[in-house]
């Protein structure tokens, strides 16, 4: 996750038994990331502080990346 200094980042998740989601503080507000894996389908996008419930299959990895909003 990021800073206040240095917001965004990536979010990664892993599981090694159930699906499963974190609420996350990215400190990139209203920003939309995506699972890079593919394994999670649907764009989180954060809040006006940074922060979003981000989701991983059971037994899997999900790595959340930032989308350009540009």
């Amino acid at each position: 996750l990021g800073t206040p200094e240095h917001p965004g980042g990536l979010v990664v998740l892993l599981s090694n038994h159930d699906d499963g989601s974190k609420s996350m503080q990215t400190y990139s507000p209203e920003t939309p990331y995506i699972d890079h894996t593919k394994n999670i389908g649907e764009t989180v996008v954060t809040d006006k502080e940074g922060r979003g419930e981000f989701r991983c299959n059971a037994g899997s990895v999900s790595v959340w990346i930032p989308v350009d909003k540009g």
